[in-house]
């Protein structure tokens, strides 16, 4: 646990995301859960100890798998994004078994421990945007899209750290596959505005505004890499392993390393399916 501003705390120890809290007068402000409930409940267990608060609220970044799935555990009513909640109450059975049976695939380990998992859906929830003066603190929730479209931050502004959910990560390649790349791209300018002094990556140690550059250089390379194989006539199928390369930069362990490359084609395709209908409507040069 990192303490990264004034009652500002942070796991990045655990599995699936990394998680906060924000101490207010009127309880803790939680953002993401671990997904595993052992870690979960030791999470719960550590901000407890550290700040004697009880629990307000529990903000979702998303309602992706790792981030949302550990939520009942921690016992503080959700808040997300109108497009999270839709996505989390609508978790069926169909699609809880969707979710262990791709963690069967490569984390066998995790999937024994989410046998019983349970999903609570937000009671809480916000179109764009959501301020929340609680506490003496102003929260300010805003969705951004790009990553996928219920993509979500919270900015504290007395401390100017923001929690960026996957829209930011460090250490590993952004994640496009269910996303709008060019929205992302909006997304990282929205967040710069805010003139954050820390942020807090959904994936990655803990950085600063720095961080922002580097996710859109990455994204404004890969947009470009596949704008000129498309124009070359290449395949999704082409273009997806000629991209490969940009994994170069990103030290991978060898046992995540299929399923990284595996991510990466579903982030090219993503983009390709995006930019492939907007080279074909440009006029041709004269």
């Amino acid at each position: 646990m990192q303490e990264v501003g004034e009652d500002i705390l942070v796991g990045t120890e655990y599995y699936g995301a990394n998680v906060g809290c924000v101490l207010t007068f009127e309880g803790a402000v939680l953002v993401d859960a671990p997904i595993i409930p052992s870690e979960a409940e030791a999470w719960r267990r550590a901000v407890g100890e550290q700040t004697g608060s009880d629990f307000a609220y529990l903000f979702l970044t998303d309602s992706h798998p790792n981030h949302a799935i550990g939520d009942s555990a921690l016992g503080a009513p959700p808040i997300a994004n109108e497009r999270a909640f839709r996505g989390l109450a609508r978790f069926t059975p169909t699609m809880r078994e969707r979710v262990l049976d791709n963690f069967r695939d490569w984390a066998p380990e995790v999937a024994e421990q989410l046998a019983d998992f349970q999903v609570t859906a937000p009671e809480l929830t916000f179109d764009q945007n959501l301020t929340l003066y609680i506490g003496g603190r102003v929260l300010r929730m805003i969705r951004l899209g790009g990553h996928s479209p219920a993509s979500s931050v919270l900015f504290v502004e007395d401390a100017k750290v923001l929690f960026a959910g996957d829209l930011v990560v460090n250490g590993t390649p952004p994640f496009v596959g269910q996303g709008d790349s060019e929205e992302w791209l909006d997304a990282l300018a929205r967040m710069r505005e805010l003139e954050p002094r820390v942020i807090v990556p959904g994936h990655g140690p803990i950085a600063g505004p720095e961080i922002l550059d580097k996710v859109e250089n990455f994204l404004t390379r890969l947009r470009a890499g596949v704008r000129t194989l498309i124009e070359e006539g290449r395949s999704r199928a082409e273009v997806a392993t000629k991209m490969l390369y940009l994994l170069d930069e990103f030290e991978i362990e060898e046992r995540w390393r299929k399923r990284v490359e595996r991510a990466f084609r579903t982030s090219v395709a993503r983009v390709f399916e995006e930019m492939k209908p907007e080279i074909k409507s440009e006029p041709a040069e004269s």
